[in-house]
Protein backbone atom coordinates (compact mmCIF):
# COMPACT_ATOMS: atom_id res chain seq x y z
CA UNK A 1 0.00 0.00 0.00
CA UNK A 2 1.24 3.23 -0.85
CA UNK A 3 1.18 5.74 2.81
CA UNK A 4 2.09 9.04 2.76
CA UNK A 5 2.69 10.15 6.73
CA UNK A 6 3.10 14.21 7.40
CA UNK A 7 5.35 14.76 10.61
CA UNK A 8 6.28 18.86 10.39
CA UNK A 9 8.71 17.42 13.29
CA UNK A 10 11.36 14.83 12.13
CA UNK A 11 14.78 13.84 12.26
CA UNK A 12 16.96 15.39 12.86
CA UNK A 13 15.09 17.31 15.32
CA UNK A 14 14.84 15.33 18.41
CA UNK A 15 11.09 14.44 20.27
CA UNK A 16 8.68 12.35 20.67
CA UNK A 17 6.41 13.12 17.66
CA UNK A 18 10.02 12.88 15.81
CA UNK A 19 10.55 9.01 16.89
CA UNK A 20 7.63 8.21 16.53
CA UNK A 21 6.67 8.88 12.83
CA UNK A 22 10.67 7.79 12.10
CA UNK A 23 9.93 3.93 14.08
CA UNK A 24 6.30 4.30 12.35
CA UNK A 25 7.58 4.88 8.98
CA UNK A 26 10.30 2.50 9.10
CA UNK A 27 7.86 -0.40 10.31
CA UNK A 28 5.70 -0.07 7.34
CA UNK A 29 8.28 -0.06 5.25
CA UNK A 30 9.27 -3.55 7.37
CA UNK A 31 5.97 -4.79 6.39
CA UNK A 32 6.45 -3.96 2.72
CA UNK A 33 4.23 -1.05 2.19
CA UNK A 34 5.68 2.25 -0.11
CA UNK A 35 6.50 4.62 2.70
CA UNK A 36 6.87 8.67 1.98
CA UNK A 37 7.58 10.97 4.85
CA UNK A 38 6.88 14.69 4.27
CA UNK A 39 8.38 17.04 7.05
CA UNK A 40 9.21 20.81 7.26
CA UNK A 41 12.34 19.39 9.20
CA UNK A 42 16.14 20.18 7.59
CA UNK A 43 19.09 17.81 7.62
CA UNK A 44 22.60 18.60 7.01
CA UNK A 45 23.10 19.03 3.29
CA UNK A 46 26.28 16.74 3.71
CA UNK A 47 24.87 13.41 5.11
CA UNK A 48 22.41 11.16 3.42
CA UNK A 49 18.94 10.43 4.59
CA UNK A 50 19.63 7.37 7.40
CA UNK A 51 15.90 5.91 6.48
CA UNK A 52 14.74 2.90 3.85
CA UNK A 53 11.98 4.97 2.92
CA UNK A 54 11.59 8.46 0.91
CA UNK A 55 11.66 11.70 3.58
CA UNK A 56 10.74 15.00 1.10
CA UNK A 57 11.82 17.49 3.64
CA UNK A 58 9.99 21.12 3.67
CA UNK A 59 7.65 20.15 0.16
CA UNK A 60 5.89 23.09 -1.15
CA UNK A 61 2.12 22.87 -1.07
CA UNK A 62 1.97 21.33 -5.09
CA UNK A 63 4.34 19.02 -4.07
CA UNK A 64 2.61 17.89 -0.35
CA UNK A 65 -0.47 17.65 -2.93
CA UNK A 66 1.09 15.49 -5.09
CA UNK A 67 2.30 13.26 -2.74
CA UNK A 68 -0.96 12.74 -0.84
CA UNK A 69 -2.28 12.10 -4.17
CA UNK A 70 0.20 9.40 -4.74
CA UNK A 71 -0.99 7.64 -1.16
CA UNK A 72 -3.51 5.31 -0.75
CA UNK A 73 -4.28 6.33 2.81
CA UNK A 74 -2.56 9.98 4.60
CA UNK A 75 -1.78 9.60 7.98
CA UNK A 76 -0.88 12.62 10.36
CA UNK A 77 1.65 12.47 12.78
CA UNK A 78 -0.53 15.45 14.94
CA UNK A 79 -2.81 16.91 12.98
CA UNK A 80 -1.51 19.91 11.46
CA UNK A 81 -3.31 22.47 9.39
CA UNK A 82 -0.44 22.96 7.25
CA UNK A 83 -0.76 19.27 5.78
CA UNK A 84 -5.01 19.35 5.78
CA UNK A 85 -5.20 22.23 2.94
CA UNK A 86 -2.68 19.73 0.01
CA UNK A 87 -5.19 16.83 2.04
CA UNK A 88 -8.47 18.50 0.72
CA UNK A 89 -7.20 18.83 -2.82
CA UNK A 90 -5.58 14.79 -2.57
CA UNK A 91 -8.85 13.91 -0.37
CA UNK A 92 -7.15 10.61 0.45
CA UNK A 93 -8.50 8.52 3.34
CA UNK A 94 -7.17 10.28 6.40
CA UNK A 95 -5.70 8.52 9.66
CA UNK A 96 -5.22 11.07 12.45
CA UNK A 97 -2.46 10.03 15.34
CA UNK A 98 -3.11 12.38 18.30
CA UNK A 99 0.27 12.18 20.29
CA UNK A 100 -0.91 15.96 21.95
CA UNK A 101 -4.15 17.83 24.02
CA UNK A 102 -6.08 19.18 21.22
CA UNK A 103 -6.97 22.40 23.23
CA UNK A 104 -5.32 24.69 25.05
CA UNK A 105 -3.07 25.30 27.72
CA UNK A 106 -4.38 26.14 31.29
CA UNK A 107 -7.94 25.56 29.90
CA UNK A 108 -7.94 28.47 27.80
CA UNK A 109 -10.58 29.17 25.32
CA UNK A 110 -10.19 27.48 21.82
CA UNK A 111 -8.58 29.71 19.05
CA UNK A 112 -10.32 29.12 15.99
CA UNK A 113 -7.37 27.09 14.62
CA UNK A 114 -7.88 24.51 17.08
CA UNK A 115 -11.57 24.28 16.62
CA UNK A 116 -10.94 24.04 12.83
CA UNK A 117 -8.68 21.03 13.84
CA UNK A 118 -11.10 19.31 15.79
CA UNK A 119 -13.68 19.80 13.14
CA UNK A 120 -11.18 18.48 10.21
CA UNK A 121 -10.98 15.24 12.84
CA UNK A 122 -14.46 14.51 12.07
CA UNK A 123 -13.91 13.82 8.69
CA UNK A 124 -10.90 11.37 9.70
CA UNK A 125 -10.17 8.04 11.59
CA UNK A 126 -8.77 8.81 15.01
CA UNK A 127 -5.90 6.73 17.11
CA UNK A 128 -4.68 8.12 20.15
CA UNK A 129 -1.19 7.48 22.07
CA UNK A 130 -3.71 7.05 25.10
CA UNK A 131 -7.13 6.60 26.72
CA UNK A 132 -6.62 9.94 28.16
CA UNK A 133 -5.90 11.53 25.05
CA UNK A 134 -8.95 10.23 23.88
CA UNK A 135 -11.45 10.89 26.47
CA UNK A 136 -10.11 14.52 25.83
CA UNK A 137 -10.71 15.03 22.22
CA UNK A 138 -14.13 13.91 22.51
CA UNK A 139 -14.41 11.83 19.14
CA UNK A 140 -14.95 8.39 18.48
CA UNK A 141 -10.87 6.87 18.71
CA UNK A 142 -9.24 3.71 18.85
CA UNK A 143 -6.12 3.50 21.49
CA UNK A 144 -2.73 3.11 19.59
CA UNK A 145 0.23 3.40 22.11
CA UNK A 146 3.44 4.51 21.10
CA UNK A 147 6.63 2.46 19.91
CA UNK A 148 10.06 2.54 22.04
CA UNK A 149 13.12 2.14 19.36
CA UNK A 150 13.48 -1.94 21.08
CA UNK A 151 16.99 -2.27 19.05
CA UNK A 152 18.61 0.56 20.93
CA UNK A 153 17.03 0.30 24.42
CA UNK A 154 17.41 -2.89 26.05
CA UNK A 155 19.43 -3.89 29.05
CA UNK A 156 23.16 -4.17 28.51
CA UNK A 157 24.86 -6.48 30.94
CA UNK A 158 28.33 -4.79 30.46
CA UNK A 159 27.13 -1.31 31.89
CA UNK A 160 27.27 -1.41 35.65
CA UNK A 161 24.41 0.10 37.44
CA UNK A 162 26.29 2.02 39.78
CA UNK A 163 23.79 5.11 40.18
CA UNK A 164 20.75 5.43 41.80
CA UNK A 165 18.10 8.22 40.02
CA UNK A 166 17.58 9.29 36.36
CA UNK A 167 15.78 12.21 34.97
CA UNK A 168 15.37 12.55 31.33
CA UNK A 169 13.95 15.56 29.46
CA UNK A 170 13.56 19.22 28.45
CA UNK A 171 14.89 21.30 31.84
CA UNK A 172 11.32 23.41 31.92
CA UNK A 173 9.51 23.53 34.95
CA UNK A 174 6.61 21.63 33.27
CA UNK A 175 8.67 18.94 33.89
CA UNK A 176 9.19 18.55 37.07
CA UNK A 177 13.17 18.50 37.64
CA UNK A 178 13.22 20.57 40.66
CA UNK A 179 10.18 18.56 42.42
CA UNK A 180 12.89 15.33 42.11
CA UNK A 181 15.38 17.04 43.55
CA UNK A 182 13.61 18.44 46.45
CA UNK A 183 12.30 14.62 47.27
CA UNK A 184 16.19 13.54 46.91
CA UNK A 185 16.74 16.74 49.59
CA UNK A 186 14.07 15.13 51.82
CA UNK A 187 15.53 12.21 51.55
CA UNK A 188 19.04 12.98 52.37
CA UNK A 189 17.56 14.78 55.36
CA UNK A 190 17.22 11.67 56.77
CA UNK A 191 20.04 9.61 56.17
CA UNK A 192 19.23 8.59 52.61
CA UNK A 193 21.43 9.80 49.89
CA UNK A 194 20.28 8.23 46.71
CA UNK A 195 23.37 10.20 43.58
CA UNK A 196 20.56 11.33 41.09
CA UNK A 197 21.92 12.13 37.23
CA UNK A 198 20.15 15.23 35.29
CA UNK A 199 19.77 14.39 31.69
CA UNK A 200 18.70 17.12 29.24
CA UNK A 201 19.08 20.62 28.71
CA UNK A 202 16.62 24.27 28.51
CA UNK A 203 15.75 27.19 30.18
CA UNK A 204 15.75 26.19 33.47
CA UNK A 205 19.05 24.56 34.01
CA UNK A 206 20.70 27.36 35.71
CA UNK A 207 17.89 27.68 38.67
CA UNK A 208 18.46 23.64 38.98
CA UNK A 209 21.92 24.01 39.52
CA UNK A 210 21.68 26.86 42.07
CA UNK A 211 18.79 24.63 43.52
CA UNK A 212 20.99 21.78 43.92
CA UNK A 213 23.91 24.14 45.33
CA UNK A 214 21.10 25.49 47.93
CA UNK A 215 19.74 21.97 49.29
CA UNK A 216 23.72 20.56 49.80
CA UNK A 217 22.76 18.07 46.79
CA UNK A 218 26.27 19.22 45.23
CA UNK A 219 27.79 15.73 45.55
CA UNK A 220 24.18 13.53 45.18
CA UNK A 221 23.63 15.20 41.73
CA UNK A 222 24.93 15.56 37.77
CA UNK A 223 24.22 17.32 34.85
CA UNK A 224 25.25 15.66 31.54
CA UNK A 225 23.26 18.08 29.11
CA UNK A 226 20.83 16.28 26.43
CA UNK A 227 22.11 13.07 25.42
CA UNK A 228 20.71 10.61 22.54
CA UNK A 229 20.98 6.99 21.02
CA UNK A 230 23.58 5.13 22.16
CA UNK A 231 24.73 7.61 25.29
CA UNK A 232 21.32 7.81 26.44
CA UNK A 233 20.80 4.13 26.47
CA UNK A 234 23.95 3.28 28.30
CA UNK A 235 23.33 5.81 30.45
CA UNK A 236 19.70 4.30 31.08
CA UNK A 237 22.02 1.18 32.36
CA UNK A 238 23.74 2.70 34.59
CA UNK A 239 20.77 3.61 36.94
CA UNK A 240 18.47 1.46 39.18
CA UNK A 241 15.86 4.16 38.92
CA UNK A 242 13.94 6.16 36.11
CA UNK A 243 11.92 9.28 37.33
CA UNK A 244 9.70 11.30 35.38
CA UNK A 245 8.25 14.03 37.65
CA UNK A 246 5.54 16.19 35.10
CA UNK A 247 3.52 18.26 36.65
CA UNK A 248 2.23 18.80 33.13
CA UNK A 249 -0.34 16.18 32.01
CA UNK A 250 1.76 14.16 29.57
CA UNK A 251 -0.09 12.65 26.91
CA UNK A 252 1.93 9.33 27.08
CA UNK A 253 5.70 8.93 27.88
CA UNK A 254 7.94 6.97 25.52
CA UNK A 255 11.17 7.84 27.65
CA UNK A 256 9.10 5.88 30.52
CA UNK A 257 9.15 2.72 27.89
CA UNK A 258 12.86 3.20 27.63
CA UNK A 259 13.79 2.97 31.09
CA UNK A 260 11.65 -0.20 31.42
CA UNK A 261 13.22 -1.71 28.84
CA UNK A 262 16.70 -0.32 29.56
CA UNK A 263 16.00 -2.44 33.31
CA UNK A 264 15.12 0.48 35.71
CA UNK A 265 12.41 0.65 37.55
CA UNK A 266 10.17 3.44 37.14
CA UNK A 267 8.18 6.37 38.84
CA UNK A 268 6.17 8.31 37.04
CA UNK A 269 3.78 11.26 38.14
CA UNK A 270 -0.47 10.25 38.06
CA UNK A 271 -1.37 12.54 35.33
CA UNK A 272 -2.71 12.01 31.39
CA UNK A 273 -0.92 8.79 30.44
CA UNK A 274 1.87 7.96 32.29
CA UNK A 275 0.03 5.48 33.92
CA UNK A 276 -0.62 3.81 30.71
CA UNK A 277 2.88 4.13 29.57
CA UNK A 278 3.80 2.14 32.40
CA UNK A 279 1.13 -0.10 33.08
CA UNK A 280 1.26 -2.57 35.66
CA UNK A 281 5.17 -2.21 35.37
CA UNK A 282 5.64 1.33 37.26
CA UNK A 283 4.91 3.47 40.83
CA UNK A 284 2.53 6.36 40.67
CA UNK A 285 2.50 9.20 42.66
CA UNK A 286 0.23 11.92 43.08
CA UNK A 287 1.34 14.61 40.67
CA UNK A 288 2.85 18.00 42.07
CA UNK A 289 3.42 16.41 45.65
CA UNK A 290 7.39 16.11 46.53
CA UNK A 291 6.19 14.31 50.24
CA UNK A 292 4.47 11.47 47.47
CA UNK A 293 7.79 11.48 45.22
CA UNK A 294 10.01 11.00 48.04
CA UNK A 295 8.10 8.18 49.41
CA UNK A 296 7.52 6.19 45.76
CA UNK A 297 11.50 6.71 45.29
CA UNK A 298 11.92 4.77 48.42
CA UNK A 299 9.45 1.98 47.27
CA UNK A 300 11.65 2.07 43.73
CA UNK A 301 14.72 1.42 45.31
CA UNK A 302 13.18 -1.99 46.77
CA UNK A 303 10.84 -3.23 43.86
CA UNK A 304 12.14 -6.44 42.46
CA UNK A 305 9.99 -6.40 38.52
CA UNK A 306 8.84 -9.68 37.26
CA UNK A 307 11.15 -10.11 34.20
CA UNK A 308 8.32 -11.54 32.86
CA UNK A 309 5.64 -9.07 33.44
CA UNK A 310 8.28 -6.66 32.41
CA UNK A 311 8.46 -8.30 28.97
CA UNK A 312 4.67 -8.55 27.99
CA UNK A 313 4.14 -4.94 28.70
CA UNK A 314 6.63 -3.74 26.60
CA UNK A 315 5.93 -6.55 23.55
CA UNK A 316 2.78 -4.11 23.07
CA UNK A 317 5.21 -1.33 22.40
CA UNK A 318 7.87 -2.69 20.05
CA UNK A 319 8.13 -1.47 16.57
CA UNK A 320 6.60 -4.36 14.85
CA UNK A 321 3.81 -5.29 17.09
CA UNK A 322 2.92 -1.22 17.28
CA UNK A 323 3.65 -0.89 12.78
CA UNK A 324 1.57 -4.56 12.70
CA UNK A 325 -1.59 -2.86 14.46
CA UNK A 326 -1.69 0.58 12.95
CA UNK A 327 -1.27 -1.42 9.23
CA UNK A 328 -4.66 -3.16 10.16
CA UNK A 329 -5.94 0.61 11.25
CA UNK A 330 -4.60 1.63 8.01
CA UNK A 331 -5.91 -0.69 5.89
CA UNK A 332 -9.25 -0.43 7.86
CA UNK A 333 -9.22 3.22 6.88
CA UNK A 334 -8.65 2.66 3.14
CA UNK A 335 -11.49 0.34 3.32
CA UNK A 336 -14.09 2.51 4.78
CA UNK A 337 -13.73 4.75 2.68
CA UNK A 338 -13.28 2.94 -0.15
CA UNK A 339 -17.25 1.45 0.99
CA UNK A 340 -17.79 5.62 1.38
CA UNK A 341 -17.19 6.57 -2.45
CA UNK A 342 -19.24 3.67 -4.23
CA UNK A 343 -22.57 4.50 -2.04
Amino acid sequence: MRIVIHSPAFYPMIGGLEAFAAMLAGGLHERGHEVVVLCQSEKEEDKPEPFPFRVVRRPSFLEMAHWMSWSEVVVHAQISLKGLLPWLVARRPLLVSHHIWLREAGGARLTWQTRLKRIMCRLAVNVTCSAAVGRDLGLPYEVMPNPYDDALFKERPDVARSRDLLFVGRLVSDKGADLLLEAVAQLAATGVRLTTTITGSGPEEDALKSQVTALGLTEQVRFTGPLSGEALARMMNKHRVLVVPSRWEEPFGIVALEGLASGCNVVVSDGGGLGEAVGPCGLLFQRNSAVALREALLMSMQMNLSPELRERHLARHCVSSVAERFEKVIEWTHTRQSSIDRK
